[in-house]
């Protein structure tokens, strides 16, 4: 199994990157992606602390762990541009909150997330047919 989509402290998850990736190594999963809610107020600082984390602890993990942020409630008109940010400080895996019926998520996330060129749109609760084909 492999989860490219998780949190720890940096963010809403509750475990330190070391034990998110044990507890994860543990459960049998092969790799794991640690992806922290970032907006342009953060992105810097917990881009670092990932990078950081699977630096330092490279070689002593038990599994790959793929560096990454997931977006989250950044404008629309931000997105690729932000993308683009995070992508130059070396993180290549990154994810975008979509739209869905819990989060007030702004209405054009999911199509700039597609053509912005994320990772992964995580939750896209709230997708058109449109963009769906987009995406494929």
């Amino acid at each position: 199994m492999i989860d490219l989509h998780t949190h720890s402290l940096l963010s809403d998850g509750v475990l330190v990157p070391s034990e998110l990736t044990r507890r994860a190594a543990n459960a049998g999963y092969r790799a794991l992606a640690i992806t922290d809610h970032v907006d342009a107020s953060n992105y810097e600082t917990v881009v670092a602390q990932i990078l950081s984390f699977v630096s330092v602890s490279r070689g002593a993990l038990e599994i790959p762990v793929l560096p990454g942020v997931e977006l989250t409630h950044v404008p629309p008109e931000i997105i690729a541009s932000l993308i683009e940010k995070i992508r130059t400080l070396g993180i290549s895996w990154v994810v975008v909150h979509g739209e869905t019926l819990a989060e007030p998520v702004k209405g054009g996330t999911n199509r700039a997330a597609i053509l912005g060129g994320a990772s992964l749109l995580a939750h896209p609760g709230l997708i058109t047919e449109d963009d769906v084909k987009l995406a494929a």
